[in-house]
């Protein structure tokens, strides 16, 4: 029977002979000597703290129970994941302005320059390259 009176030999000891093993067994679980856990049990010496949670973890106990007789508070179930999902959701709005309740301001739009070059008639070009001829006859038989 185990109650907070026990030392810890005796925790020790009553959980050993629960799970059916030897010092020797429990020993080499823990990777010390037979004597060492003798002297646990007689409280002639105490476990480390490094063999005080390998004893918790072989016996299926708390380490608080070991150490001080006392069961460790029962902790509270782990608090339910919360998934969160986040969806975007893209909305058009259509609105209708007025002309009059908003002064619209455009943006100049830059658009390239494109120059055409005009083709004239041939035939106009032939008459102009005709008279210019006539007229430089003239100018160079009066000089």
């Amino acid at each position: 029977m185990m109650d907070d009176n026990m030392t810890i030999g005796e925790r020790i000891t009553t959980l050993r002979k629960k799970k059916n093993l030897s010092q020797l067994q429990l020993a080499d679980q823990l990777e010390v000597s037979r004597q060492a856990v003798s002297k646990w049990e007689k409280d002639l010496s105490s476990p480390d703290t490094l063999n005080l949670i390998k004893l918790a973890d072989i016996l299926d106990t708390e380490v608080e129970y070991l150490a001080t007789g006392r069961k460790a508070p029962t902790p509270l179930p782990p608090a339910p994941k919360v998934v969160v999902r986040v969806e975007e959701k893209v909305v058009e709005v259509e609105r209708i302005v007025e002309k009059e309740s908003i002064q619209l301001v455009e943006k100049p739009v830059i658009r390239p320059t494109v120059r055409v070059k005009y083709r004239t008639d041939p035939a106009l070009l032939a008459l102009v390259g005709v008279g210019s001829l006539v007229v430089g006859f003239l100018l160079g038989l009066m000089l």
